[in-house]
């Protein structure tokens, strides 16, 4: 009768719904739904373009400058979900306004504060060493999430970057130059490295763990044509 009439009906709209959603969604849709692959994926970016060093066409300053304010999207998105994150945010946007300053004042002014001014030179101290600190906590806040997860915790590619950056300075400090071939190997083991840290955003999201997105609040043009706009004017005055 009647209600196997709505049984049917209802049976087949429920078909039609279901073969109407495509089995694989586009990307532009995943992005959306897993926002926070996107976020750790501007985290990284900011560890690349923070970690370059290029001076040629000003991208001594263009990419550190670039490199903090993917560090300001990606942790401002992500820093609700464990409070190793909310420390690295922190950690990234002290070390961003060391480099303001750095920019803002002429360089015979910045090296007389160093070696004048012991709450300077402490502070250079912190921003140059401070990434050490700073992937001690990403690398606890990764551990964290996995853990969440579900999944065994190891974020070892963290470990390598650490590795990378101690083998890095300490080479500079001795022996100044490095030439072309030593920097051409660093930069394998760098890339490795960060490849090592996305395969780890590449399990979580098969698992199915979606991390807690904090909001946006101000549009994301918005917040980097000023943050970049201070980061360019310190550079020209």
């Amino acid at each position: 009768g009647y209600g196997m009439k709505q049984r049917v009906e209802e049976n087949g709209f429920d078909s039609w719904l279901e073969s109407s959603v495509p089995e694989i969604l586009p990307d532009e849709i995943v992005k959306q739904v897993t926002p926070w692959k996107k976020a750790m994926g501007q985290v990284l970016a900011g560890f690349v373009m923070t970690s370059l060093y290029l001076d040629i066409f000003y991208l001594d300053k263009i990419l550190p400058a670039v490199g903090y304010l993917f560090f300001f999207w990606g942790f401002s998105a992500v820093f609700r979900e464990n409070r190793w994150f909310r420390i690295c945010g922190g950690i990234a946007a002290a070390r961003g306004l060391f480099f303001l300053v750095k920019l803002w004042l002429p360089a015979e002014v910045f090296l007389e504060l160093i070696y004048t001014k012991t709450v300077f030179l402490f502070a250079a101290g912190c921003y140059t060493y401070g990434v050490f600190v700073f992937l001690l906590f990403f690398w606890l806040g990764l551990r964290t999430v996995q853990q969440k997860a579900g999944l065994p915790p190891h974020a070892k590619g963290v470990l390598v970057l650490m590795l990378w950056y101690l083998v890095f300075y300490l080479l500079r400090m001795f022996f100044g130059y490095l030439g072309l071939l030593l920097p051409v190997a660093l930069f394998v083991v760098y890339a490795f490295a960060v490849q090592s840290v996305a395969k780890i955003m590449k399990e979580l999201g098969d698992a199915g763990y979606v991390m807690d997105i904090a909001p946006t609040r101000i549009h994301r043009l918005i917040s980097g044509i000023c943050i970049l706009g201070i980061f360019f004017a310190a550079a020209l005055l």
